[in-house]
């Protein structure tokens, strides 16, 4: 019998979208430092857009995006990162669950800002 490719796809565009996420988040950071200003992520959840200055970047339909403690801005109801240019930040690490079954966190560090990926086992 030969190997099923049906979900080879999905899990395609779920891994381009880890990295284009995870790569956003960095480039945040190095504008900040290199331009010498706060640079604000932002994560749309009702839109389900997020990036920098303003969320653009579209987050898929089988996905979620969580955090626990960012801050909220009033006025758009965006969650925000901030990245310092001394290379810190304030926000909090992501989860991000592609159909409700396949969990990952981006771990943010608070200190130094640099960001890295990590599966989260299954509870199932």
């Amino acid at each position: 019998m030969p190997p099923s490719s049906g979900g080879g796809w999905k899990t395609i565009e779920d891994n381009e979208f880890l990295q284009e996420l995870t790569e956003s988040l960095k480039w945040a950071r190095l504008f900040s430092i290199s331009s010498g200003q706060p640079v604000v992520f932002r994560i749309n959840g009702v839109e389900r857009v997020y990036g920098f200055p303003r969320p653009e970047k579209h987050i898929p339909l089988n996905t979620e995006v969580f955090s626990e403690r960012l801050e909220k801005d009033p006025e758009t109801g965006d969650f925000l990162i901030t990245f310092y240019p001394d290379g810190s930040m304030v926000g909090n690490d992501i989860e991000v669950v592609f159909d409700r079954t396949r969990a990952f966190r981006v771990f943010i560090h608070p200190l130094f800002g640099s960001v890295s990926l990590a599966r989260l086992e299954s509870s199932k």
